[in-house]
């Protein structure tokens, strides 16, 4: 779904270019999720940036399904850090935001609304929201912003799930719930995810493969498949073979500075 060939990445600052990546190749199967994690400024979310089309690789060459990617992609949902919810919507109507937008530039019958509003209502019974459709954002706690911010992503059903430190904000156990109804959503829903995360359990818990990156300039250091059975418990973050892997890239990211 997402090809990478020898991709690197440059941007003009006052002091001259600065190369942010270089020589990044690696491939993402279909219906896969990965996960990014490096010390702070080693290019992890540049990567998520030039996947989104939101940057355009200054060197070697990015795909997404097969087409070389020159322009923001339409396919994409993405969620931060920040849920970034507009405070005057209900949780509904910011989630229907994609579709309100779809709308302006193309146009769309009252059918066509009908079936986001359904789609949007079936995301926030999903998520564990169901009959706060009408409440807005201050209402609500964090973690169930992230939530609403998790369902305006995937109401478009997007083949692309874009994360970047979606969970960090919250507190052990709200994020540890955030990491269960992730699962649950890739059950349930079909995207491709890349997740750039600080958190190493975080990155065994979620993805199936976990780059870990240098940095000046950022490159793929290590790469590590993750042979968990999914979905995944916490407890399985406890066994030998996930605190080894966590040791392991704790040490290389150390290493990495």
């Amino acid at each position: 779904m997402i090809q990478f060939e020898d991709v690197g990445f440059s941007y003009r600052g006052r002091e001259g270019a600065t190369t942010a990546v270089a020589d990044v190749s690696l491939h993402v199967p279909r219906g896969a999720t990965v996960a990014f994690v490096g010390p702070s400024g080693c290019g992890k979310s540049t990567l998520l940036r030039l996947v989104a089309g939101l940057l355009r690789a200054t060197s070697g060459v990015v795909t997404v399904d097969g087409r070389p990617v020159h322009a923001p992609l339409k396919n994409v949902g993405m969620a931060f850090q920040n849920p970034v919810l507009l405070p005057w919507r209900t949780v509904l109507g910011n989630v229907l935001l994609p579709f309100e937008i779809l709308e302006a530039h193309r146009g769309g019958g009252a059918s066509e609304r009908r079936a986001w509003q359904e789609r949007a209502q079936d995301l926030l019974r999903t998520v564990g929201l169901r009959g706060l459709a009408d409440k807005h954002p201050r209402q609500l706690s964090g973690g169930m912003r992230q939530r609403v911010s998790l369902c305006r992503a995937l109401v478009h059903e997007p083949e692309l799930l874009l994360l970047d430190e979606p969970f960090a904000a919250l507190d052990a156990f709200t994020r540890e719930e955030m990491w269960e109804l992730h699962q649950t959503l890739r059950q349930t829903r079909e995207f491709t995810g890349v997740l750039v995360t600080h958190d190493l359990r975080e990155a065994v818990v979620l993805a199936d493969t976990i780059y870990v990156m240098s940095t000046n300039p950022g490159r793929i250091a290590h790469v590590h498949p993750v042979t968990l059975p999914f979905p995944r418990r916490l407890a399985d973050c406890e066994s030998e073979p996930a605190t080894a892997l966590i040791h392991a890239m704790r040490e290389e990211i150390r290493r990495a500075h």
